[in-house]
């Protein structure tokens, strides 16, 4: 996997173990947004191994003999820069924040990770009426998606709400707390009716978000270089 990405941005780099044991991992387009579509490259994809660097067998183009070597790899594909992600507890459900592209079509996007989904960069972006006819793999829409205005430019972090304690009301009991780097606010995502509701801002530019084992939400901050803690007051 050396080498994946050159340019300045659109990377990706989330690494998290699912629910399986399986390591998935995140790779932006390399700000070319061909890439995202093709069978040649792991960019623009979601990848899944075994902890030794191994293929598993049960990759959904493991068997696909147009997806060679390390192609094998591709979990999910069609993404822009999906900087971070997230496992549910429990469930092993897992969400994939991706960065949107520019206005007027900008949509910063909540995916449900799928085995073998194409999330239709650079075909569609945001939740679309009629789905594109994608190369390789079942398109997807968002579950959640949302536009740049009010400053937002970036969907960042990403946890659910599922702590050994809970320390917040039980409605945000397998919600989905999510930040957006230009906007500086923290929103809640609740998956069983698809809204979302502000909760707090005025972060100094948020790149992740994680439930820590007190039963709080973290928020990490590039602008400042901090740690806030979100604590309830009843």
């Amino acid at each position: 996997l050396d080498n994946l990405s050159s340019a300045t941005n659109h990377n990706g780099g989330g690494l998290v173990f699912g629910a399986d044991g399986k390591l998935y991992i995140s790779v932006g387009e390399n700000a070319n947004p061909s890439h995202s579509q093709s069978k040649a490259n792991l960019l623009g994809k979601v990848l899944r191994m075994n902890s030794d660097g191994s293929v598993p067998t049960d990759n959904p183009f493991y068997g696909d003999a147009t997806f060679t070597g390390q192609a094998k790899l591709i979990w999910a594909a069609g993404l822009r820069n999906p900087f971070t992600f997230a496992v549910q507890p429990g469930t092993g459900r897992l969400f994939i924040n991706d960065v949107g592209s520019s206005p007027p079509q900008a949509r910063e996007e909540i995916n449900e990770g799928v085995a073998g989904s194409n999330y239709g960069w650079n075909y569609a972006e945001g939740i679309v009426s009629t789905a594109p006819t994608v190369p390789f793999g079942t398109y997807r829409n968002p579950l959640y998606a949302y536009d740049h205005s009010s400053g937002a430019c970036a969907i960042a972090g990403g946890a659910f709400y599922n702590p050994g304690t809970s320390v917040y009301p039980a409605a945000f009991t397998s919600t989905y707390f999510f930040a957006d780097l230009c906007g500086g606010w923290v929103h809640v995502f609740n998956p069983s009716s698809g809204q979302s509701m502000d909760l707090v801002g005025g972060f100094n530019s948020p790149v992740d978000v994680r439930l820590g084992p007190d039963g709080l939400i973290y928020v990490l901050t590039h602008g400042d270089g901090a740690v806030w803690k979100l604590a309830f007051t009843p």
